[in-house]
């Protein structure tokens, strides 16, 4: 995938992420070519390949960004417990509910997951799991059970339609770990 920063090759990424997650509403994944790809996106297909190497890549690519404005809110706002951050993560990832129920139409929750897992991690917004765990491994241990509960509840609660609200949900995030809101 294309690191760089030419604002030409940015913008065709941003378009073909644009064009493959709209296409993932109309067909399955593995039916979408990269030749539809980029007639959708009216770009050259020599373009995909400059700047991605597969679909899968670009999936990755649009989750970053996904995920770079997560992160940008949860700067924006008090996170101060796993509670919190539970209630954020809801609230941002259900606004995204077509692409996230897109992915798991597609069995390819396990994006979504690695991608939890790779920004999730970071010390900043998982201090809060880590109380007590001075051991590395365990830290990483704790990070992914947390971030492996937030991506399966998010997913059964698409699945259930949403029947309880995000401040629910974030609730029993607290019930289930014992942890308390602040």
């Amino acid at each position: 995938m294309y690191k760089g920063t030419n604002p030409s090759a940015k913008r065709s990424q941003e378009w073909i992420a644009k064009t493959l997650v709209s296409l993932m509403q109309e067909k399955p994944f593995d039916q979408i070519t990269i030749k539809e790809i980029m007639e959708n996106s009216k770009l050259a297909r020599q373009t995909f390949y400059q700047v991605f190497d597969s679909k899968e890549d670009v999936l990755e690519y649009y989750m970053d960004s996904l995920f770079g404005e997560y992160l940008k809110r949860c700067q924006a706002e008090v996170v101060g417990g796993l509670c919190d951050a539970a209630k954020l993560f809801f609230k941002f990832f259900g606004q995204n509910e077509s692409f996230i129920d897109s992915l798991a139409q597609n069995y390819l929750i396990c994006i979504l997951q690695k991608k939890c897992s790779e920004y999730l991690q970071d010390e900043r917004f998982m201090n809060f799991t880590h109380a007590g765990i001075q051991n590395p491994r365990e830290k990483a241990f704790a990070s992914a059970f947390v971030t492996a509960g937030l991506t399966g509840l998010l997913i059964d609660w698409f699945d259930s339609g949403k029947t309880i609200s995000t401040e629910e949900l974030a609730g029993l995030v607290c019930r289930i770990t014992n942890t308390t809101t602040t």
